[in-house]
Order: structure tokens, then C-alpha cells, then sequence
């Protein structure tokens, strides 16, 4: 028999879905498609429904929760807080990404890292939606209204922004895994070696540049769910000593999080579009074997941190090959690199506008 609904999920709801908004709006300002994004989020609501399942399962199927059974083989209690702590980080997280690594495989919404950033932070938003309509019930029904009032502030702020945080770090790594050939290629051109990906490739008998692709996503993963761990212990351990140290370090650990991802929101090479319809593409008025020589040349200097002159070349390899993703590369991260402090750095970014690669700014 399925138990009645409380009317008073629809007012926590709506409690809930104000905060939403304000980040929805937030979220907005630097978006293409509103109507994609509104359907992640509805879709995203929905991805705590196998949360709540396997919680489920647990409590009325003791013999399923290898959590309790591993906890109770630990005389740690500070090792099985983070097993604990772990092990919702970990479900939390792969949930929220398997909605935007899924649609995106069905309908090709990425075509930017910038994109695969952004559709991660709002599938996170509506996962953050939906947790906390729950999360206020409980605490209004069994605590009562001031301790509603705290727990609202704190929740809309900053485990909502650590939602999105956590998640905006996974959508940049699966944002560059997706455009890996090229990436893979530029930086083995400026000497990187990606001896992880080269052992992991030997591992599972997969190429390289798939090898990239799976290590990628998963170092994404694993910085989602250490920060996420990390949050939640800390709010644990306040909650449980009562030691306000610990909801402070929450606090800025929440913001440092998030001041990271902005960093990486603003990189140009972020910003780049890595794929482009074949039938607008320019073809190259350079022959394929000198194109090759000065690229590798590119690499050398971008290498030895002549980050000027390999600006000045990329502009003019792009006014003869207007579509080469490696020279775009090699073009933005340049600028990346200068310091900002460097004259140079404004002047360039000036002379050589990226109005062909930023996708924000059609």
C-alpha cells in the first residue's frame, strides 16, 4: 500500500524551487539554448529517484548494503564516516553525469567544453532541486522552524553551489575528453607525454587517444566525488561535535570550489569550438607537409614558452587554414598562458579576436 502524500512537500517545494531560479537565472546569462537547458534541469529532478531507491533497498534489504557491512568490519569511526560519506558522493555523482553524458550521446548537445560545463551545472541543479524539497520536509516536520530557517539559508547557497561546483569540474574534464583527438594532439606537439593514458591503453588494449578519453573522464569523476566527500564530512562532523570550525571550513571550502571552476570557465581554450559542420568547413590553402613542419614548429615554441610568437603564427596559419582545430588550440592556449599582468596579453587579445571560436558571443 503506497503511503499518502503530504500536502506539505508542495509548500517545501516551493521553498525549494526559489533558490533554483536565482541559479537557473544565474546559469542563464551565459546560455544558448534556455529551452535544452530547462529540459536537463526537469530531467535532472528525476535523477534522485534511483538515490532514494537504492536507500530503499538498503533499509528493508539489510543483506544488499555491503556500506553497513563494510562499516561494521571497521572499528574506525572516523573511517566509516568517510566510507559513508564516500559511498553517497560516489552514487550522487555518477547519477547526475549519466543524464548529461546520456542525452549527450543521443543528441550531440556538446559542441563546446564550455557546453558540456554548463549542461552538467544545471542537471546538478535540478538534482539539488528535488534533495532539497526533501531535506527541508524532514527538517521542518521534525525540528521545527528555526532550525528550517538555518538549514534553508545554508542549503541554497552552499550545498547547492557545491552541487553545482562538484559537477561543473566533471563537465569540464568530460568536455575535454570528448574533444581528446585534438587535444591529445596539440599537447603531444608541446611535449606532453600522457604516460597514464599510454599504460592504461596497454592495460584494456584501447588506443590512445581513447585511453585519454577514459582517464579524462574518470580524474573528473574522482575530483567530483573527493570534493563532494569532503563537503559532506565536514558537515557530519559539525553536525556530530557540534564544532562550528567544521561548517566554516564547509563554507570556504565551497567558495575556493567554486572560484577554481570560475577560473576554468574564463580560459580561452575552453571556450574553443572542437567541432564544426563538415560542409561549412574551409579548406586549406597550405600544402599538408609544410602545414605539418610549422605546426611542429608551433610546439616547439609553445614549449619554450614563446607564447608572442606563436599568437603571431597561429593568426596567420588561420587566415590560410581557417578551420585547423590544432592551430586553434595552440592559438588559445597561448593567450591562456601569458600573465595577465603582460602588455602583450591585452594587445594580442585585441589585434586577434576569437569571433569565429567563441560560440557565446553569436
Amino acid at each position: 500500500m503506497m503511503p499518502n502524500f503530504d500536502p506539505l512537500y508542495i509548500v517545501y517545494g516551493g521553498l525549494a524551487f526559489l533558490p533554483a531560479i536565482i541559479w537557473l537565472l544565474v546559469i542563464f546569462k551565459k546560455t544558448r539554448n534556455k529551452k535544452i537547458q530547462l529540459l536537463i534541469f526537469f530531467l535532472g529532478t528525476f535523477s534522485v529517484v534511483p538515490i532514494f531507491l537504492i536507500q530503499y533497498l538498503f533499509l528493508n534489504f539489510p543483506q544488499l548494503d555491503f556500506v553497513n557491512t563494510l562499516e561494521s568490519s571497521i572499528k574506525s569511526p572516523t573511517l566509516q564516516f568517510i566510507i559513508l560519506y564516500a559511498w553517497v558522493s560516489i552514487t550522487e555523482e555518477l547519477v547526475k553525469q549519466w543524464l548529461v553524458r546520456y542525452l549527450d550521446s543521443k543528441f550531440l548537445l556538446i559542441e563546446t567544453i564550455n557546453d558540456s560545463i554548463q549542461l552538467s551545472l544545471v542537471s546538478a541543479l535540478g538534482f539539488s532541486f528535488a534533495e532539497n524539497i526533501f531535506y527541508f520536509y524532514q527538517i521542518g516536520t521534525n525540528f521545527g522552524f528555526a532550525p528550517l530557517i538555518v538549514a534553508y539559508l545554508f542549503r541554497s547557497v552552499f550545498t547547492t553551489c557545491g552541487h553545482l561546483v562538484f559537477s561543473g569540474f566533471f563537465g569540464y574534464y568530460y568536455g575535454i575528453a570528448k574533444f581528446s583527438i585534438s587535444i591529445v594532439e596539440q599537447s603531444n606537439l608541446s611535449g606532453k607525454s600522457f604516460f597514464v593514458s599510454r599504460m592504461l591503453g596497454k592495460l584494456l588494449n584501447i588506443s590512445k587517444i581513447q585511453a585519454y578519453q577514459e582517464a579524462t573522464i574518470l580524474k573528473g569523476l574522482l575530483a567530483a566525488i573527493l570534493m563532494h566527500t569532503t563537503f559532506n564530512y565536514s558537515l557530519e562532523m559539525n553536525s556530530s561535535t557540534g564544532n562550528p570550525a567544521y561548517i566554516i571550513f564547509a563554507a570556504i571550502f565551497i567558495i575556493s570550489c567554486y572560484l577554481g571552476l570560475n577560473h576554468i570557465l574564463k580560459q580561452r581554450a575552453g571556450r574553443l569550438i572542437l567541432v564544426q559542420d563538415s560542409t561549412q568547413s574551409h579548406p586549406s590553402t597550405i600544402a599538408k607537409t609544410d602545414e605539418d613542419v610549422i605546426i611542429e614548429l608551433l610546439g616547439m615554441w609553445f614549449n619554450k614558452g614563446k607564447y608572442v610568437d606563436v599568437m603571431h603564427i597561429c593568426e596567420r596559419l588561420l587566415k590560410r587554414d581557417p578551420d585547423n582545430k590544432i592551430v586553434k588550440l595552440f592559438k588559445a592556449k597561448a593567450l591562456d598562458k601569458m600573465d595577465s599582468s603582460n602588455p602583450y596579453r591585452t594587445i594580442l587579445s585585441k589585434l586577434f579576436p576569437d569571433n569565429k571560436e567563441e560560440k557565446t558571443t553569436k
